[in-house]
């Protein structure tokens, strides 16, 4: 059996860098459009990642603790597809360059709002009278 060799370090501890330039404004993509007379290459209607990151940008906020939700009101429990949230992790973690990093919940949140933003309350009512007969 070998020797354990344990190496002690006994210099002076050196502080940790810290990048503290300012970091570059997130440009809007109206304006970017706009400069470049460019056309929309992903849905306007549906969701896309870049529109979803735009909104976590707008919709988090602090008050102090961990940044919530504007209009959130409480947390509640549901059912998770592994497949579907493992997609939400990975989007959850593309948003952490935002100045307050969503959580997967706080992400899954956002996607669910901007998927029934899509349907009207009017389209809803009709399909309630449609099964209520």
């Amino acid at each position: 059996m070998e020797p354990t060799i344990k190496f002690i370090a006994t210099g002076k501890q050196v502080a940790r860098i810290v990048d503290t330039s300012k970091k570059a404004p997130q440009l809007d993509p109206q304006v970017v459009r706009r400069a470049f007379n460019a056309k929309a290459v992903a849905s306007t209607k549906g969701l896309d990642l870049f529109s979803l990151r735009e909104a976590m940008k707008r919709m988090l906020a602090s008050s102090g603790g961990r940044p919530s939700i504007e209009g959130a009101s409480a947390q509640v429990k549901i059912p998770r597809i592994e497949a579907d949230w493992d997609k939400i992790e990975r989007i959850a973690q593309s948003a952490s360059t935002l100045p307050h990093k969503p959580s997967v919940t706080q992400t899954a949140a956002v996607i669910l709002h901007f998927a029934l933003s899509r349907i009207s309350n009017a389209e809803i009512e009709e399909e309630v009278r449609k099964a209520l007969g």
